[in-house]
């Protein structure tokens, strides 16, 4: 009788892996911060924003309670009210949310086959009450900020342009223009081409989710913004806690959204091994890339540009056999996500808007065909190589 043989399921994501590589790191921080006793606001958050402020190349970061209300408070910050416009891509669905709070009206625009906003769409939605353009860098695909710039300018818009980083830690853009600056004049540098800048720090500001999911996860939540704007740091300091300008001096109200110390600390030792995971991370995304190359109908949406540099936080593929890949990959253990699979002017919650199917149809086609395969810096050579397999014989037998 043959001997059955049983694969370990492959997961999409795991933390406990990256914990069993670094424990020795993350049981240090947490003695720190247990001896201390700081548990919010204190010496770890500090370091940990003069850290990612660095790495970002700019002057500040703000450490908040999650990427949504870096999002929320970002926006505030440089002078989003109710009843302004803020205009966000169609595919951006938790995005949405932060932005929603803000009581902005939103205007939404369709996205490239990439996934990020289309700069091209731009000018049908921009008006005169356009406060900003939320620029979301999805699965770790640089947005074409450059592009939004220029049509900000050419239409003579004052509009800020906030960067959602969240997926993006590290990944990089390559400015084409030495004379490029931001449209509203929070940021006047010249910069010599070509450059290459990490995203987060080209736009008016920018934020940071560590989801634990996110390249640089925590384990818990915790979102960070940064900015070069002196005045717009000192506003988040007061936005993240009662708006106040010390302790129970409040001049404006707003609500509470803090770092706490013991992320802080976790996320310091991740940030320290960044660029050695994004270095696995598009090892494992090229591996994808060489294997799957003309395999069925998959196109990627992951990946460089010769301008650009994806950080893979996800790995998307777009296949018009999307759910029956999703199911097959799941039967054979192979943990999957979709990223994602409702557009938002779909949903209850954004009915008011006044959006119906069809009005984004690009937006609409990737919600229906994208599929995000397993992508983390723990993942073994021979968990992507069944991986590739099992996708391999899905489209030679099942379809």
């Amino acid at each position: 009788m043959a001997e059955v043989v049983f694969m370990k399921p492959i997961p999409f994501f795991n933390l406990t892996r990256q914990y069993s590589a670094h424990k020795t790191e993350f049981d240090r921080a947490y003695r720190l911060v247990m001896k201390h006793g700081y548990f919010t606001l204190g010496p770890q958050v500090a370091a940990f924003e003069s850290q990612l402020a660095s790495y970002t190349g700019v002057k500040y970061g703000i450490g908040v309670g999650s990427g949504t209300d870096a999002i929320t408070l970002a926006l505030r910050a440089i002078g989003v009210r109710p009843g302004d416009e803020v205009i966000v891509p169609a595919n951006a669905y938790p995005t949405m949310f932060a932005v929603a709070l803000t009581g902005a009206r939103i205007r939404l625009v369709d996205c490239k086959d990439d996934g990020n906003l289309d700069s091209n769409k731009l000018p049908d939605v921009l008006t005169t009450k356009t406060k900003a353009v939320v620029a979301v860098h999805l699965y770790g695909n640089p947005a074409d900020i450059e592009g939004i710039a220029h049509v900000l300018k050419a239409k003579k818009s004052k509009a800020a342009i906030l960067e959602d980083a969240a997926q993006a830690h590290g990944a990089e853009i390559q400015m084409t223009n030495d004379k490029w600056q931001m449209t509203n004049g929070t940021q006047k540098r010249k910069i010599k081409t070509p450059a290459w800048r990490r995203v987060g720090g080209i736009g008016d500001i920018g934020i940071f989710s560590f989801y634990p999911t996110k390249n640089v996860g925590a384990f818990g939540d915790g979102g960070l913004i940064v900015t070069n704007n002196e005045q717009t740091m000192l506003h988040l300091h007061r936005l993240r806690m009662y708006g106040e300008v010390e302790r129970y001096k409040s001049i404006e109200i707003s609500g509470v959204s803090r770092l706490d110390e013991l992320q802080a600390a976790f996320l310091r030792v991740k940030l320290s091994h960044l660029e050695e995971w994004n270095k696995r991370r598009r090892a494992i995304a090229q591996t994808y890339i060489d294997e799957l190359r003309n395999v069925g109908d998959i196109r990627f949406v992951s990946g460089d540009t010769p301008t650009s540099r994806s950080n893979y936080h996800l790995f998307v593929i777009r296949t018009a056999s999307r759910d029956k890949l999703k199911n097959y990959l799941g039967d054979q253990g192979i943990g999957i996500g979709i990223h994602y699979p409702v557009p938002v002017h779909t949903t209850p919650a954004f009915r008011s808007l006044g959006y119906v199917a069809g009005d984004f149809p690009m937006a609409e086609k990737l919600s229906r065909e994208v599929l995000s395969l397993p992508m983390f810096p723990e993942l073994t050579r021979e968990e992507v190589r069944r991986v590739i397999q099992a996708v391999r014989t899905f489209y030679t037998t099942a379809t």
